[in-house]
């Protein structure tokens, strides 16, 4: 693969690390930095349709840390480590456009228990700036379970 070509897929994975932890640092300011005001989602365990706009997202960073993590009020209990890893990423560039597949585990670490929970990432991202002075946004996101017990409890049928 041509350097230029890794240089790009660089510079969207460090916009995806630092969306990501925008979120868990419920940081706002940060998250509206990576993602375009007209972006849009589907998340499979907020709602079965297609979510448009970055203000509901602004909303839920306040809520989403402790939800992802499954607690009643995580953000309280003493000694907590929240963290992500990005499985088998995949960075594919169409010129101003670039998709980033992947599986999301975001593992929780409470007094005397750890929690794990993966689903699968398609996210696109456009570059609203040029190529020397590239500005990689998030302009769509679709998240799909991972069979699992409580994966399938929340489908709907």
């Amino acid at each position: 693969m041509a350097k230029a070509a890794k240089s790009v897929e660089k510079e969207v994975m460090e916009v995806l690390e630092t969306s990501l932890r925008s979120i868990w640092e419920s940081d706002s300011e940060t998250y509206r930095k990576t993602a375009a005001d007209d972006c849009s989602f589907f998340e499979w365990y907020i709602s079965p349709q297609r979510i448009d706009g970055l203000d509901f997202h602004i909303r839920e960073l306040r809520v989403h840390r402790s939800v992802v993590g499954g607690g009643a009020d995580p953000l309280e209990e003493d000694e907590q480590l929240f963290e992500h890893e990005i499985l088998q990423p995949r960075v594919q560039v169409y010129g101003e456009c670039a998709i980033v597949t992947f599986t999301l585990m975001v593992r929780a670490v409470f007094p005397g228990k750890i929690v794990h929970k993966s689903h699968n990432e398609t996210r696109v991202f456009h570059n609203f700036g040029t190529k020397k002075k590239p500005d990689w946004k998030l302009v769509h996101c679709h998240k799909s379970p991972i069979a699992t017990p409580e994966s399938l409890s929340v489908l709907r049928t």
